[in-house]
């Protein structure tokens, strides 16, 4: 059986074998059932991971959806940004 140990914050971290076998993934949302002096742990929801296409929804943006690929000034500024510190 894996054991773990409990951080000051009350936080553990779930043994690999146990996520895999259950198909936690980051993100994932656990519940924890507890039960006669124990606790069971149960996935409600698989984590997904978010895509940029994803961001306006994720914040409530309601303005009007700008392709990615016309993004340029932000990224411009990053690689100029990044010349600039050599």
């Amino acid at each position: 059986m894996p054991t773990t140990f409990v951080t000051s914050k009350g936080q553990v971290t779930i043994p690999k074998r146990v996520r895999k076998a259950l198909g936690i993934t980051a993100g994932s949302k656990v519940e924890f059932d507890l039960e006669a002096g124990s606790a069971r742990i149960r996935l409600v929801r698989a984590g997904t991971q978010s895509s940029i296409e994803a961001v306006p929804a994720i914040l409530n943006y309601s303005g009007p959806r700008i392709p990615v690929s016309e993004m340029r000034g932000g990224v411009a500024m990053k690689k100029a940004a990044s010349r600039a510190r050599r």
